[in-house]
């Protein structure tokens, strides 16, 4: 008897057979599909679903994906960093598997297994937040998930961080802080963090010479002494990701923070180093800062947390379950 995990992500699709005790026993991951209709994801989904369960009973599917969400219909009405903008979730894969599905924002799942089985087991108040393609967090408060009224209580990638930022959020918004911070959108910040600069460097030499140059460089070009690269991200890129940390902390008041995500789960010494330097500095009000770990499940926090969804569903879940019973009919 095993609970299905499915981890739609911005670049990747996940799908995990997960045992109640929060153990992944098989695992699969694929690329995004880049082209197709509504049902092109949740095709995707059924077919290594079926692949990697084969013969095994399945117990419930939990689904964690990016947003924003509409809970409500169980579906991605327009993912700003997919390929797919809008695609149906809950309504094909309940209909292909005829069971219960539980759904919610890929970070909101990631807390929820952190709550069950990871770092956060028996914390009340705990926040997961990924940086990645984009910045999302999932947010426990007095032992309860928040949800919000579509499923999207907890997009603090949308957070405005700087009001006088004229670059564009995927989502269409100005200064979000997915819009300075993420993986999909650092190399445009830092084209505008140039303007009026000058360095000797070698990443600078590539951007001035109308040259592209991708996040993982950037973080590359940091650690082998760039003068650029260590400009932009000892004092641009901390102090946003910060920024945006204590603006979440000063919201919810966690006890702990469970940070995941590759660029954070790739850099640790660097996200610790830059908490070190600026909490305090933005976190000036009287609040005792929370307790800050990163992730132990690694990329497995999706599928885990998905799974996780379906093996315990919270009570802010389980009305949209009922919701979905149409689908069966």
């Amino acid at each position: 008897m095993v609970y299905v995990g499915v981890d739609i992500g911005a670049t990747y699709i996940r799908v995990g057979l997960i045992d109640k005790n929060g153990n992944v026993i098989n695992k699969v991951k694929t690329k995004q599909p880049s082209t197709g209709d509504e049902n092109v994801v949740a095709n995707m989904i059924i077919r290594l679903i079926r692949d990697l369960a084969m013969d095994s009973s399945i117990e419930g599917i939990g689904i964690g994906s990016i947003g924003p969400l509409d809970l409500k219909e169980g579906i991605v009405p327009w993912a700003p960093n997919a390929p797919i903008r809008r695609f149906k979730v809950a309504e094909p894969i309940i209909k292909a598997f005829r069971m219960p599905v539980v759904l919610g924002n890929d970070a909101m799942a990631a807390v929820w297994g952190e709550y069950l089985f990871g770092i956060g087991k028996g914390a009340d108040n705990l926040i997961y937040m990924t940086f990645s393609t984009g910045i999302g967090a999932g947010i426990i408060v007095d032992g309860h998930l928040l949800v919000g009224k579509d499923g999207n209580a907890h997009e603090i990638g949308h957070l405005v961080i700087d009001i006088n930022s004229g670059i564009q959020c995927g989502c269409g918004g100005y200064g979000h802080w997915e819009a300075l911070g993420s993986g999909a959108n650092i190399p445009r910040v830092i084209k505008e963090f140039i303007k009026g600069k000058s360095y000797k460097s070698r990443l600078y030499d590539k951007l001035t010479k109308n040259g592209n140059v991708s996040t993982e460089e950037v973080f590359q070009a940091y650690y082998e002494g760039d003068e650029l690269a260590r400009d932009f991200i000892d004092n641009y890129l901390a102090r946003v990701y910060v920024a945006g940390l204590v603006n979440v902390i000063s919201a919810y008041d966690p006890e702990i923070i469970v940070l995941g995500g590759s660029m954070a789960l790739n850099n640790k010494d660097l996200f610790k180093g830059f908490i070190e330097r600026y909490l305090r500095h933005y976190l000036a009000i009287p609040i005792k800062p929370a307790r800050i770990e990163f992730t132990e499940f690694g990329d497995d926090v999706g599928i885990i947390g998905a799974a996780a969804l379906a093996i315990r569903t919270p009570d802010t879940l389980s009305k949209y379950v009922e919701r979905y019973k149409r689908f069966l009919s």
